[in-house]
Protein backbone atom coordinates (compact mmCIF):
# COMPACT_ATOMS: atom_id res chain seq x y z
CA UNK A 1 0.00 0.00 0.00
CA UNK A 2 1.46 3.35 -0.78
CA UNK A 3 0.41 6.77 0.75
CA UNK A 4 0.75 9.86 -1.50
CA UNK A 5 2.65 12.27 0.88
CA UNK A 6 4.26 15.15 -1.10
CA UNK A 7 3.34 17.37 -4.14
CA UNK A 8 5.41 19.46 -5.54
CA UNK A 9 5.66 23.54 -5.82
CA UNK A 10 3.46 24.09 -8.79
CA UNK A 11 -0.06 22.58 -9.39
CA UNK A 12 1.22 21.06 -12.77
CA UNK A 13 3.63 18.65 -11.41
CA UNK A 14 3.85 15.32 -12.79
CA UNK A 15 5.68 13.28 -10.54
CA UNK A 16 5.08 13.40 -6.59
CA UNK A 17 6.73 11.31 -4.08
CA UNK A 18 4.58 8.47 -2.46
CA UNK A 19 5.29 6.33 0.72
CA UNK A 20 5.31 2.81 0.76
CA UNK A 21 5.18 0.11 3.14
CA UNK A 22 7.37 -3.11 3.02
CA UNK A 23 7.88 -5.87 4.95
CA UNK A 24 11.28 -7.61 4.94
CA UNK A 25 10.97 -11.16 5.86
CA UNK A 26 14.36 -13.08 7.53
CA UNK A 27 14.81 -16.16 5.69
CA UNK A 28 16.80 -19.27 7.26
CA UNK A 29 19.16 -21.83 6.76
CA UNK A 30 19.01 -25.41 5.92
CA UNK A 31 18.96 -26.99 9.39
CA UNK A 32 17.95 -24.09 11.46
CA UNK A 33 14.67 -24.54 13.26
CA UNK A 34 13.91 -21.01 14.43
CA UNK A 35 13.62 -17.40 12.50
CA UNK A 36 13.15 -13.84 13.22
CA UNK A 37 9.56 -12.40 12.69
CA UNK A 38 9.31 -10.01 9.49
CA UNK A 39 9.94 -6.25 10.10
CA UNK A 40 8.10 -4.13 8.83
CA UNK A 41 9.39 -0.75 7.07
CA UNK A 42 8.78 2.27 4.61
CA UNK A 43 10.26 3.27 1.59
CA UNK A 44 9.15 5.69 -0.94
CA UNK A 45 8.71 5.73 -4.87
CA UNK A 46 8.17 8.50 -7.38
CA UNK A 47 4.77 7.94 -9.40
CA UNK A 48 4.07 9.57 -12.53
CA UNK A 49 0.38 11.31 -12.52
CA UNK A 50 -0.29 10.54 -15.94
CA UNK A 51 0.07 6.62 -16.33
CA UNK A 52 0.18 6.04 -12.13
CA UNK A 53 3.33 3.78 -12.97
CA UNK A 54 6.43 4.15 -10.89
CA UNK A 55 9.79 5.76 -11.86
CA UNK A 56 13.21 4.04 -10.54
CA UNK A 57 13.83 1.61 -8.33
CA UNK A 58 12.52 3.42 -4.72
CA UNK A 59 14.20 5.07 -2.31
CA UNK A 60 14.81 4.49 1.58
CA UNK A 61 15.16 7.86 2.63
CA UNK A 62 12.62 10.05 1.69
CA UNK A 63 14.87 13.29 1.24
CA UNK A 64 16.10 11.23 -1.72
CA UNK A 65 12.86 10.46 -3.10
CA UNK A 66 11.62 14.12 -3.10
CA UNK A 67 15.19 15.60 -4.25
CA UNK A 68 14.72 13.27 -7.62
CA UNK A 69 10.98 14.11 -8.09
CA UNK A 70 11.61 17.48 -8.08
CA UNK A 71 14.71 17.02 -10.71
CA UNK A 72 12.18 15.04 -13.07
CA UNK A 73 9.60 18.31 -12.32
CA UNK A 74 11.90 20.49 -13.47
CA UNK A 75 12.52 18.80 -16.74
CA UNK A 76 9.28 18.20 -17.51
CA UNK A 77 8.53 21.89 -17.40
CA UNK A 78 11.56 22.60 -19.37
CA UNK A 79 10.23 19.92 -22.46
CA UNK A 80 6.33 21.40 -21.80
CA UNK A 81 7.67 24.90 -21.96
CA UNK A 82 9.93 23.89 -25.42
CA UNK A 83 6.98 22.40 -26.90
Amino acid sequence: MCTRISRGEAMEDIFIVKRCNKIIIHGRRDGEIGHQPPDAAVWYRIVDTRTNGFIGDGYDLEEDARYFCQQLNARSQITARQG
